[in-house]
């Protein structure tokens, strides 16, 4: 290992210390030493054999050889400037190579022969790691090795993090950008607004044409999050446009066609839609396991979070996030609408990033990614600090107490410790997907699942769909039983009616029974819904180890085990209710009877269980169209003082002419007492709302005072929002209402059921 020229200035200490704490690993033909994607902290160098790296440059359907290192060459170099593999490194032959960890070896080298030496020795590492970059980008794909030795003798690594501007509109032009890691926006700003013209991702070029053209930039370039660029200068640049004149303008073309399918993405099928997935693409861009609702069929009734803290203590997950509209792609183990967008919550959950900040921030190495993926927190290292919760851009990290069975870290300072969504990894699911009673809730792969990223950033399709996965209707099983009711009841009512059948003979006795049995199997539903942990989350074995990314990704989605038993109660139910019809009918007599009072009991559950299903149905459908987030019922004052805070905030110095329409239109707008009632029946979403009233103020103004009305669009929005909030609070208690009374009054009819059935045994027939 040591014959390699990288590390033969090494002393006799700093070969020691890499021996001591380094590793060898044997490889067989075809093994892989890493892949592209992995997070790595180490480079290797070759004792024997030959490596291949490969890497699949953008726009290609297969992997291109980037090179192959032999004996004393290095490979993995990239861990050194802090980005992800961006090759995927396989043994040609049996082959030996070393693991240098990098923090190891920057320390190494420090004591060996002093910053010089180190400087010099990390220039060489970053160097080799810069060509590979090259070797994988699209835009070096046509450049001969000499073209290559231009540029990796003029470029430079710069790191920007979230939100960091690599330039701004005005600004001189000095150099061309690659995109070797993250995303970039190319953004205009209008007044307080901001215009994102091209979302540019790894492999990507900018900043060319002013470079070119020797003028200012016309638009800023902002890193969407952590992002990894290469510099170009300008006498880099023109003398690479000088030997290749076809180059950038090829190039150049590739770009215009991409921006223009992204221009199309934005305000073609989605317009006025895809603006709210846009507003976090990198989120999206980087997520490996979106945990996402669909808003409109949740019945918000809190499952989810429920069972989550059943299984782990304490939930992992908060209702509370993002709300976004998307095209869910078909395949995605969802029953999905490709025709429209979805209402879709990103509730605060991790999403296992495929570069994790929190594992980077992570002081003491808790925070771990296994094969298939999926992030982690091991117990046993975490000291609860916090250094993760803070890292994490989308506060999806929590600092909970420690539980008594987790293990602790000796010297641990702080009683408490990180939790996080693991995807439930010591069992055989996600609690939260498999114990939704109505499916709402699933994770995805945002870059090849939602339809809208997929196509804005040029992502592969599944190879295999799998639409077959997606669950079934419950609308033949409901529509057959409601048949199946209806032709029961009617016949028992029909032969009651005739005088052919009596309650305590015959079929009606039978239909009885089987009505008594039809309670029964209905009161036996409580026993799934409130059992996750015993009946719908298993652990897993032991031995049975963490997916390859390859089989996690063909494997079958996780979906909810409780939603058939929810379609199965309710079409038991409906069955019950024809079979109670047949048994008997209303009691005529008027007396105050132990069957009358049954009769009673039963239908008034009955009554509250179906306006409790039609609410599960319509409401939440209705509520997603209203509501800017999803807001829990606790949120609602909160966020009435809020609103209006900002309204007379937006209020404060407009124009004369503003204040009188609020005044005149905005005001009486929000004091009219049925105006949420009328908002409802409408069937308007917020925005076709701010439109209708926005045409309102219109054909007041009759094109007057165009120039006087900044600030009325806000203050639109904001009076649309708050007439929106008490419909939202009654679509929400219609959600929750019904569910307490059909449990009351059915636990009375099933009391009853039991004395009518004492009572009638014992008379003797």
């Amino acid at each position: 290992m040591f014959d390699a020229p990288l590390l033969r200035g090494l002393d006799e200490r700093a070969r020691r210390e890499l021996a001591e704490a380094g590793r060898l690993l044997t490889l067989a033909p075809d093994e892989v030493v890493y892949r592209a994607g992995d997070a790595g902290d180490a480079f290797f160098v070759v004792a024997s054999g030959r490596i291949g790296l490969h890497a699949r440059r953008r726009g290609d359907d297969r992997d291109t050889e980037v090179r192959a290192a032999a004996q004393g060459e290095l490979l993995g170099e990239e861990a050194v400037v802090g980005t992800p593999r961006r090759t995927t490194a396989v043994a040609l032959a049996p082959s030996v190579v070393a693991e240098i960890p990098v923090h190891l070896f920057r320390r190494a080298t420090g004591r060996s022969g002093g910053a010089e030496v180190a400087q010099r020795l990390e220039r060489a590492l970053r160097r080799s790691a810069t060509r590979d970059l090259l070797g994988t980008l699209a835009f070096t794909g046509d450049l001969d090795p000499e073209d290559i030795e231009i540029l990796l003798d003029a470029v430079s690594h710069r790191r920007f993090e979230r939100g960091q501007a690599v330039y701004r509109a005005g600004d001189p032009a000095t150099e061309l950008w690659l995109i070797a890691e993250g995303m970039v926006q190319i953004q205009t700003e209008d007044g307080d607004r901001i215009h994102v013209r091209a979302y540019l991702t790894r492999g990507d070029f900018f900043g060319d044409v002013e470079l070119d053209e020797g003028r200012c930039r016309a638009a800023s370039a902002v890193a969407s999050g952590p992002a990894t660029l290469l510099s170009v200068p300008s006498k880099a640049f023109a003398a690479l446009a000088r030997k290749r004149p076809d180059l950038i303008p090829r190039l150049r073309r590739i770009a215009g066609e991409q921006h223009a399918a992204q221009e199309a993405v934005v305000a073609g099928h989605a317009r006025h839609v895809t603006a709210h997935v846009f507003r976090d693409l990198y989120r999206l861009q980087v997520a490996r396991s979106l945990l996402v609702i669909d808003l409109e069929t949740c019945a918000r009734c809190g499952h989810c979070a429920w069972s989550c803290a059943d299984v782990h203590g304490v939930s992992r997950l908060v209702r509370r996030g993002d709300k976004v509209l998307a095209r869910v792609a078909e395949g995605s183990g969802q029953a999905v609408r490709p025709e429209a967008p979805q209402s879709l919550l990103l509730p605060n959950s991790c999403q296992h990033c495929e570069s994790p900040a929190c594992m980077i921030d992570c002081p003491t190495g808790a925070i771990g990614k296994d094969t298939g993926g999926e992030v982690f927190i091991r117990d046993a290292l975490c000291t609860g600090c916090g250094a993760c919760a803070k890292a994490c851009p989308w506060e999806n990290i929590a600092i909970a107490p420690r539980p008594a069975s987790a293990p602790r870290p000796g010297g641990a300072g702080f009683p408490d410790i990180a939790v996080k969504c693991d995807l439930c990894r010591d069992h055989d699911g996600p609690a939260c997907v498999k114990a939704c009673p109505t499916g709402s809730i699933f994770r995805i792969n945002p870059a090849e699942e939602i339809a809208d990223v997929r196509d804005l950033l040029g992502g592969a399709r599944r190879e295999q769909e799998r639409a077959a996965a997606a669950p079934r209707s419950d609308a033949a099983l409901l529509a057959g039983s409601a048949l199946a009711a209806v032709g029961i009841g009617a016949a028992g009512l029909l032969a009651q009616a005739d005088g052919g059948a009596r309650p305590g003979e015959g079929p009606a006795w039978a239909a009885g029974v089987a009505a008594a049995a039809g309670m029964a199997l209905l009161l036996l539903y409580a026993v799934p819904k409130r059992a996750a942990r015993w009946l719908w989350v298993r652990r897993a074995p032991a031995d049975a180890g963490r997916r390859a990314p390859a089989e996690a990704g063909d494997a079958a989605p996780v979906r909810s085990r409780l939603r058939p038993h929810l379609s199965g109660h309710l079409a038991i139910g409906l069955v019950t209710a024809g079979l109670a019809l047949a048994h008997a009918p209303w009691p005529r007599s008027g007396r105050p009877t132990l069957g009358a009072a049954l009769h009673l009991v039963f239908w008034a559950a009955a009554a509250a269980g179906g306006f409790t299903a039609t609410a599960y149905r319509l409401a939440p459908r209705r509520l997603a169209r209203i509501e800017r987030t999803a807001a829990l019922p606790e949120d609602f004052d909160a966020a009435r003082r809020e609103l209006l805070d900002r309204f007379y905030h937006a209020v404060s110095g407009r124009s004369d002419l503003v204040k009188k329409l609020v005044e005149k239109i905005l005001l009486p707008y929000l004091r009219t007492p049925l105006g949420p009632l009328a908002l409802l029946a409408s069937g308007r979403g917020l925005a076709e709302e701010e439109r209708a009233l926005r045409a309102r103020i219109d054909a007041v103004l009759e094109g007057r005072g165009a120039e006087r009305l900044a600030g009325l669009s806000e203050l639109t929005r904001i009076a649309v929002e708050l007439r929106a909030l008490p419909a939202q609070r009654w679509l929400l208690r219609a959600l929750r209402a019904g569910l307490p009374v059909h449990i009351v009054t059915f636990g009375v009819a099933a009391t009853l059921l039991v004395l009518h059935a004492i009572a009638a045994t014992s008379v003797p027939r």
